[in-house]
C-alpha cells in the first residue's frame, strides 16, 4: 500500500513556482496555501527575499530550514527535470505536479525522464498535468481554484478523485450549488505514478470519508483497479462516472491525460462485479451521492408518495413502475386513521392525493400517520409550492419531522424561482430534493437493485 498521509496531511509544504503575476496558477497556490496551518515555504528564484501572502520567497528548496513533507511543483516542462533533481536532493519523497505539457502531448521522451527519476528515488508523485489536492479536514487547500470564481461546499462525508483538474473545478463547484458536503477531493492527471487505485485505497481507509465520487478516463493497472475496487466498494459507497465510453471520447481520453480509456463493455462488468455504481451523468452522480450521504438504509423499497396534485402523482407512478421501485400498501390502520384526518375527496391509495387545497398542517398529519406504518420503509413526497395553501412553515416541520425518523424522506417539486427558493432551504436541511420524476427514479433505482 502507498503511504499517502504526507500528501493529505503534511506538517509542511513547499511550493515551486509561487508567483506574484496576477490570476498564475503560482499566485493562485499561493494565496490557497497562505492560510494553511503548517510551515509552507514559497519558492521562486525571481522573488527570493520578497514576501508574499505574509510568507518568505525563497531562492530552492534546498535554502528552506527543513525537510518538507510535500512539494507542490508548478514551473513550466523546460525546467521541470533540474526542478525534481533539487526535490531529489532535498530528500522530500511527495510531489504534486500541477505541470502540464508530458505525454498527453506526445513528449513520451520527458515523460520517460521524469518517470525514472521518480521510481529510481521511491517518491510519491500525483501527476503531473492535474489540479491539485483539497482536504476540508485539515484546511488544505493545495488546488489552482481561484477563490474568486469558486466557493468551496462545506465540509461532509463526500471525497472526490478526478483524473481532469478541469472537470474537477466543475465539480467542486457544483458541489457547493447542490449542497453536496465534500471532504476530500484530488485530480491526478496523466497518473505517471499515483492512479485511481492508490487514491482509492487511501480513502478506504479515512475515517471522514463514507462515499467516494470518481471521475475515470482510463486504467493503467486493470488487475490492482479491480482488486482495490472490490475491497474499496465493500466499505465505503463508490458511484464511478466513466469518460472515454465512445471512440470519439476514447480518443479525447487519449489526448487528455494519455488515459488507456478500455472496452465499455468490461468495465461496466467490473464496476457491478465489485458493488459499485456506475451512473451515466454529473447529475445522477451528485443526485446518489446526495441520496446515500442522507441515507443509512442499505435499499429503497416499499415506497409510499404523497401529493397535492394528482397529475404530479401520476406520473412519479409511472416513472417508478418503469424501474421496477415497489410502492406501499397502505396497513389498514392507517388507512382508517388517515380518513379521520383527511377531507373525504382526498384519495388514500398510493399516492395519498391530498388535494390542492392540503395545508401545511395536512401534510405532516399524513406523513406521521405513514412514518408509523410497518408496510412503509420510505416517503416521498409532491409538493406543488405554487398553490396558496401549502406555506412556508412546511419547511420547519418536515424537518423536525424527518429527524424523528430513520425512514428517508424524499421532496419532488416542480416548478420555477419559487420551488427553487423552497428546495434550497429543504436541501439546507439535508432533505434530498428533486425537480424531475425520471431524475429520482433513475437514481433511485440503485438503492432498490442493490447489487
Amino acid at each position: 500500500m502507498v503511504q499517502l498521509n504526507k500528501i493529505f496531511y503534511p506538517k509542511s509544504i513547499a511550493l515551486i513556482g509561487a508567483s506574484d503575476r496576477p490570476e498564475s496558477v503560482g499566485r493562485t497556490l499561493s494565496e490557497n496555501l497562505s492560510t494553511y496551518k503548517g510551515n509552507v515555504y514559497l519558492i521562486n528564484p525571481r522573488l527570493s527575499g520578497c514576501k508574499l501572502f505574509r510568507r518568505d520567497i525563497y531562492k530552492s528548496i534546498l535554502t528552506i530550514p527543513e525537510i518538507v513533507d510535500l512539494c507542490i511543483i508548478a514551473v513550466p516542462t523546460k525546467i521541470i527535470i533540474p526542478v525534481i533533481l533539487e526535490v531529489v536532493k532535498s530528500k522530500c519523497k511527495n510531489i504534486i505536479m500541477v505541470t502540464s505539457g508530458f505525454n498527453e502531448i506526445g513528449k513520451d521522451k520527458l515523460t520517460k525522464e521524469l518517470m525514472d527519476i521518480i521510481e529510481k528515488n521511491n517518491i510519491n508523485l500525483v501527476g503531473p498535468n492535474c489540479l491539485g489536492l483539497l482536504n476540508q479536514d485539515n484546511d488544505l487547500n493545495a488546488t489552482f481554484n481561484s477563490k474568486d470564481k469558486l466557493i468551496l461546499p462545506l465540509k461532509g462525508n463526500v471525497s472526490i478523485i478526478s483524473q481532469s483538474g478541469a472537470l474537477g473545478v466543475a465539480l467542486l463547484d457544483l458541489a457547493g450549488y447542490e449542497h453536496l458536503n465534500i471532504n476530500k477531493f484530488v485530480s491526478y492527471g496523466n497518473a505517471l505514478n499515483i492512479d485511481e487505485s492508490d487514491l482509492l485505497e487511501f480513502l478506504e481507509t479515512d475515517n471522514d470519508t463514507d462515499i467516494i465520487l470518481v471521475y475515470i478516463e482510463g486504467i493503467r493497472n486493470s488487475k490492482k483497479f479491480i482488486q482495490t475496487l472490490n475491497k474499496t466498494s465493500k466499505k465505503k459507497k463508490v458511484i464511478i462516472l466513466k469518460g472515454g465510453v465512445s471512440d470519439v471520447g476514447n480518443q479525447a481520453a487519449i489526448s487528455h491525460t494519455a488515459a488507456i480509456a478500455g472496452t465499455k463493455e468490461v468495465f461496466e462488468a467490473v464496476v457491478h462485479e465489485s458493488g459499485a455504481y456506475l451512473v451515466k451523468s454529473i447529475t445522477e452522480m451528485f443526485n446518489l451521492a446526495k441520496i446515500f450521504a442522507t441515507n443509512k438504509n442499505k435499499t429503497i423499497k416499499n415506497i409510499q408518495v404523497i401529493t397535492n396534485g394528482g397529475g404530479l402523482g401520476v406520473l412519479v407512478s409511472d416513472q417508478l413502475g418503469l424501474n421496477n421501485i415497489p410502492l406501499a400498501v397502505l396497513s389498514k390502520e392507517s388507512t382508517l386513521k388517515l380518513k379521520k384526518r383527511v377531507p373525504e375527496y382526498a384519495v388514500i391509495k398510493n399516492p395519498i392525493d391530498l388535494t390542492g387545497d392540503a395545508t401545511t398542517d395536512r401534510f405532516i398529519d399524513t406523513i406521521n400517520v405513514c412514518i408509523s406504518d410497518k408496510n412503509i420503509d420510505s416517503i416521498v413526497l409532491l409538493f406543488l409550492f405554487q398553490l396558496p395553501s401549502l406555506t412556508t412553515d412546511i419547511i420547519k416541520k418536515l424537518e423536525i419531522v424527518k429527524n424523528t425518523t430513520s425512514k428517508p424522506i424524499f421532496v419532488i417539486s416542480v416548478g420555477g424561482n419559487l420551488t427553487k427558493k423552497f428546495i434550497i432551504e429543504l436541501e439546507n436541511r439535508n432533505i434530498v430534493c428533486f425537480r424531475d420524476p425520471k431524475d429520482f427514479s433513475e437514481n433511485l433505482k440503485y438503492l432498490v437493485n442493490v447489487h
